[in-house]
């Protein structure tokens, strides 16, 4: 008997970490890995993937490969190119199974991705809050909520040694607070970024403990690595760059600070304390392009939300975070509510799924 054929188009880091620990248990199938751009290509190496970064070439893959299943991510790319549309067009064409997967709530809202909802038959979604998104915007075909399966390793993570070795490793004193900034400066949402980092050192300025260390670490898929030493106003960031993967340097932070990041739910599960910056002219407005009025773990306290342009507001609250036990382990309890390491495992929900159509 033939086996099924699979094939998993990925366009970010996200959806890239979200499908890598996935292909191994598609094993019975025949399965083909296409990403676009090089921060997924980089997550997704060991299956060497098939570079696609134009549409033009896309309809050339498929009809090579001749999917009996497409598997793919909700795209991130606001700016383009749109290869993940093309893949979808061409198996909605063949009527061939259009699973889509989708790693950060309401991504599906962003224009290039509303129109291709009719052709997703299947969503495999990260929670509640999700499908709920999902079928507000009218979406009529099956949900699955399967979690993150790029969390699962939150399970077997010893927080205690890992933040040991990296404070010995950076040479981090007894008694210096790290922060860690988690930059969002993609192509469309630099000028958020900055405004959000530059309100962040202002306010670090301010605070009265001088055993601060800061960490800033820029998005995979920002155009300009090295920013933020030039808009720290003086501020020292200490170098971390030999690590490649931002999320091994999360477990170091006594705060992580972003306006929204999957970096911040991996702080939520670590249960370290996050701050989100909202701010009406940066991360509020990237928000509300998508129809979102908050970041997720705001709502229910498991992250600090910072929503007005007011340096003594964020102080107060990030000098809480690192003077009262109290405010940290009612933060602590908010995220093991909602982020819940318990029950089965998230990679095997979403192999299940996909196999099903396999059959």
């Amino acid at each position: 008997m033939r086996k099924k054929k699979i094939l998993i188009v990925v366009d970010a880091p996200g959806p890239a970490e979200f499908i890598l620990p996935v292909v191994p248990l598609l094993k019975k199938c025949d399965v083909k890995v296409v990403t676009v751009k090089d921060s997924p290509m980089r997550i997704l190496k060991k299956y060497r993937p098939i570079r696609c970064d134009k549409k033009e070439d896309a309809e050339k893959i498929y009809k090579k490969f001749n999917p009996d299943i497409l598997l793919i991510a909700i795209s991130s790319l606001v700016l383009g190119p749109y290869v993940n549309n093309r893949f979808t067009e061409l198996a909605h064409k063949d009527a061939k199974k259009n699973i889509c997967f989708q790693d950060f709530c309401a991504n599906h809202r962003w224009p290039m991705n509303f129109k291709m909802l009719k052709y997703w038959q299947t969503m495999l979604v990260p929670d509640k809050l999700a499908e709920n998104y999902l079928r507000k915007d009218g979406y009529e075909g099956k949900i699955i909520i399967t979690g993150n399966p790029s969390f699962d390793r939150f399970r077997k993570r010893n927080l205690v040694k890992e933040r040991k070795n990296l404070r010995k490793k950076f040479k981090i004193k007894d008694g210096e607070r790290v922060i860690l900034y988690i930059g969002q400066g993609t192509p469309q949402s630099y000028k958020e970024d900055r405004i959000t980092f530059e309100f962040l050192i202002k306010t670090i300025k301010t605070i009265s403990d001088k055993n601060i260390v800061l960490i800033a670490r820029p998005h995979p898929r920002d155009e300009n690595q090295n920013k933020y030493k030039k808009l720290s106003q003086g501020v020292k960031i200490l170098n971390t760059s030999e690590i490649l993967l931002t999320d091994d340097i999360v477990p170091m932070a006594d705060i992580l600070v972003s306006m929204y990041s999957t970096n911040a739910i991996h702080a939520c599960y670590l249960r370290i304390p996050v701050v989100s910056i909202l701010l009406p002219n940066a991360g509020k407005k990237l928000l509300k392009r998508i129809s979102i009025d908050d970041f997720a773990p705001n709502k229910t306290g498991a992250s600090v939300g910072i929503y007005k342009n007011s340096i003594k507001i964020l102080k107060e609250k990030m000098e809480k975070i690192l003077t009262d036990q109290k405010f940290r382990l009612s933060i602590k309890k908010k995220q093991e509510k909602s982020f819940s390491l318990s029950g089965k495992l998230s990679v095997g929900k979403v192999a299940d799924a996909v196999l099903k159509y396999a059959r």
